[in-house]
């Protein structure tokens, strides 16, 4: 399975992986040089797929804008992303 990567563009922002747990995941959004959120989402694997004659594999994906208020969301600090996420980690077990 491809695991999503440690740093990625989207939408025209940047953002950086600051932890990976059993069920979500933290990166962080850089929004501006002094700016940032974070972007708290519950993992999401998609199969794998033959797509115009190309396998793809099972792979993570970003959440999209949809996703955002369901399995995904934005905290303005750290500290908030951190008890969503640990919220999230509890649920899993």
């Amino acid at each position: 399975m491809e695991h999503l990567p440690t740093e990625l563009r989207k939408n025209g922002f940047t953002y950086t992986l600051v932890l990976r747990g059993n069920r979500s995941m933290i990166y962080r959004q850089q929004y501006t040089s002094n700016v940032d959120y974070f972007e708290v989402f519950i993992i999401k694997v998609l199969p794998s797929i033959l797509l115009f004659g190309k396998r793809l594999p099972e792979r993570e994906v970003f959440p999209g804008n949809e996703d955002f208020g369901k399995t995904a969301w934005s905290c303005r600090t750290l500290v908030k992303a951190m008890e969503r996420f640990n919220k999230l980690e509890e649920e899993s077990l």
